[in-house]
């Protein structure tokens, strides 16, 4: 069920009123560039897609269908809008499938307490492009594997081994991280 204020900036906005539109980037900017920064591996790239973002939900509120929370939708939105970017990106490089075959690891969680955000975050972006894609959709941002494999046009087993691929990759990093070495993905 939508709040007063969400459908005072859905109306607010919809009429393009401009003070509304502030409101919106002043309530759901952050979330929205925070999803953008944790899939792109480049400050200036996820700022300009942060840009992008903005300007195509403040111009697409007729689409709103007052089903799901606002935040919820341009969640959604922001999420489709990145996958979208990254799937199209010309210099996008990616490690190839082959390198999956064979025994990933342990998928079991770790307890990582007293790392900094930061430093977590900063081993999510230094993950290979299609690793962090599936990572941050499945850990952090909750989507099923079945929506995960159909947005990233990968097969579900695929997309299983990108997963824990990436947490193979970020338990080394912390590994390396919690023995005071610095680790880069090669």
């Amino acid at each position: 069920m939508l709040t007063n204020e969400e459908i005072e900036i859905i109306e607010g906005c919809r009429r393009g009123d401009v003070a509304y539109q502030k409101q919106l980037y002043d309530t759901y900017g952050p979330m929205i560039k925070g999803v953008c920064v944790r899939y792109t591996n480049d400050i200036e790239e996820a700022e300009d897609l942060f840009h992008d973002i903005i300007l195509f939900i403040l111009t697409h509120f007729e689409q709103f269908d007052h089903i799901t929370s606002l935040g919820g939708w341009l969640k959604r939105i922001t999420v489709n809008k990145v996958i979208d970017y990254l799937r199209h990106q010309k210099t996008r490089q990616s490690l190839p499938m082959s390198a999956l075959e064979g025994k990933i690891g342990d998928d079991s969680p770790d307890s990582y307490d007293g790392i900094p955000m930061d430093v977590l975050l900063g081993f999510i972006q230094q993950l290979p492009s299609k690793y962090r894609t599936a990572f941050n959709l499945y850990v952090v941002d909750e989507f099923d594997q079945a929506t995960i494999a159909e947005m990233m046009q990968e097969t579900l087993s695929n997309l299983r081994s990108l997963i824990s691929r990436a947490r193979k990759m970020l338990r080394q990093s912390i590994d390396k991280y919690l023995k005071n070495e610095e680790y880069h993905y090669e």
